[in-house]
């Protein structure tokens, strides 16, 4: 269904738990710092290394499916294109349609982008700020200074 930049990637076997950096994680981190005006997402991906789990079973259980249904209308599709097309997988839809949504090759294929591509080492940038967050070994460092952080009232 989908094709991937091999230029960019490794594949190995392990435990998905492993590695943090999932592109659904990305679909919801923006940058929150008092300057973006909480305008910071989608963040632009620069990657340095991505590893996908090889795992031909992953999506194919009617959980798999039952999840990636439930996370569609929650995800932000436009980013998640964006992602993927960073990540070395230009082949997502730009928008997504009804038949799409229910077709279970398609939501197979999507929930391994979705829960098996991952940024091991790079850079998450945001498009208002040009603010830098650096992932290494998989871990995004989202810390802020406290005089960066957006006031937030209780």
């Amino acid at each position: 269904f989908f094709f991937f930049d091999q230029s960019l990637f490794s594949s190995f076997s392990a435990n998905p738990a492993d590695i943090i950096m999932r592109l659904l994680t990305h679909n919801t981190m923006r940058n929150n710092t008092s300057e973006a005006k909480g305008k910071g997402f989608p963040l632009k991906i620069t990657a340095v290394e991505v590893k996908v789990i090889d795992n031909p079973e992953a999506g194919a259980t009617k959980r798999d499916i039952e999840f990636v249904k439930r996370m569609l209308p929650t995800l932000e599709w436009p980013a998640l294109v964006q992602a993927a097309t960073e990540l070395g997988i230009p082949t997502l839809p730009p928008s997504l349609s009804v038949e799409l949504a229910e077709d279970r090759a398609f939501l197979q294929a999507l929930y391994h982008i979705l829960m098996n591509v991952h940024l091991i080492k790079g850079m998450l940038t945001c498009p208002v700020t040009g603010r830098e967050f650096p992932v290494t070994d998989g871990i995004p460092n989202m810390m802020l200074e406290e005089e960066e952080c957006e006031r937030v009232r209780l």
